[in-house]
């Protein structure tokens, strides 16, 4: 790569893009760029937001690995029998865990401003159990018929994670993911969300924290957000994608489930932040490369473009919500390759 056009990115991202935390950049298994703003540094951790339903979804993809879930076309139902409340839409025990990676559900879409689904979203939030409120919803779509972004589509996959292997699901991701990645979640934050808004000191605890994983009122770990872990391990994560699942020797997340999870099963709306959407992952395209990104609000990125063997990491803060940086790849990172 051409260390002077990624040197540009000193003075483009905090002109352009004042919110970017950190900017990495790891091509053919290097970091060749690494570069962190508002006085942070690699130690510090991120709010990855929605970047976590990609770690929910390999986590999945290990226990189905492991035999501790059967098969994706495997039911709620089944797998959540203990939380269905007697009310439950017949159909939401029939969803499969397939549909729920992909978002095909038929659960409602997440909030928009001042909707329904924004009450919706708030009354979960607020529920104490936050399995059974999403168990005990109507479904507005036929499951399998059509693509809808559901964060709590998510939740119900780290539930079924947890339950499936019988310990929490940051110690699952802590022995199976995050361990053979040398991901040190041994101090990580796990306060759970029993109120909303979190208190000050909840938030305060929070953002102080280099890593952590809050849970649901149950002990659950949020499946759809808030993941905070350092930089330089969200681009170890993007990496172990990049290589089919393959962390040195080790087969970390099988291969087959990576290739699945990083192409389209659905087709989108126009206004979906790519093309088509995987296993909690959406597929799109750079410059013309094939390309997989985890994406979360307000700018957090692990891009991975594999015919260029390229990661990039994004993290902002989405206090300072302004243009979009993830044109900072195709703009400069991409045209700065040689060869």
């Amino acid at each position: 790569m051409d260390p002077a056009v990624l040197d540009e990115l000193d003075t483009k991202v905090p002109d352009r893009y004042p919110q970017v935390r950190s900017l990495l950049v790891v091509r053919h298994g290097y970091l060749v760029y690494e570069r962190y703003w508002h006085g942070l540094d690699a130690a510090d951790g991120h709010n990855s937001h929605s970047v976590t339903k990609s770690v929910t979804s390999a986590l999945v993809g290990i226990a189905l690995a492991d035999h501790k879930v059967k098969s994706l076309d495997q039911a709620v139902g089944e797998l959540l029998a203990a939380h269905l409340p007697p009310n439950a839409d017949p159909r939401l025990g029939r969803v499969t865990v397939a549909q729920l990676l992909t978002m095909t559900s038929g659960l409602a879409s997440d909030a928009k401003p001042g909707g329904r689904d924004q009450l919706r979203w708030s009354r979960m939030l607020a529920s104490r159990d936050w399995v059974r409120h999403i168990l005990g919803r109507r479904l507005v779509n036929k499951p399998g018929s059509s693509f809808a972004y559901s964060s709590a589509g998510s939740q119900l996959l780290s539930a079924i994670v947890a339950d499936a292997t019988g310990v929490s699901t940051l110690a699952y991701a802590r022995a199976r993911l995050f361990g053979p990645l040398g991901i040190a979640t041994t101090n990580a934050l796990e306060q759970p969300v029993r109120r909303w808004p979190p208190t000050p000191a909840e938030l305060a605890a929070y953002d102080q924290a280099p890593v952590a994983w809050p849970t649901d009122p149950q002990g659950y770990q949020v499946g759809f957000a808030w993941l905070r872990l350092p930089a330089r391990d969200l681009a170890k994560f993007g990496y172990l994608y990049l290589n089919g699942g393959r962390w040195d020797r080790t087969q970390v997340v099988p291969a087959d489930y990576v290739a699945a999870s990083t192409r389209p099963h659905t087709t989108l709306p126009s206004s979906s932040p790519g093309d088509g959407y995987g296993y909690q992952w959406w597929t799109t395209r750079v410059d013309a490369h094939p390309s997989f990104v985890a994406v979360g609000a307000g700018g957090q990125f692990i891009q991975v473009i594999p015919d260029l063997d390229l990661v990039v990491v994004i993290t902002t803060d989405t206090d300072q919500d302004r243009s979009d940086p993830q044109f900072l790849i195709e703009g400069t990172i991409v045209s700065a390759i040689t060869h």
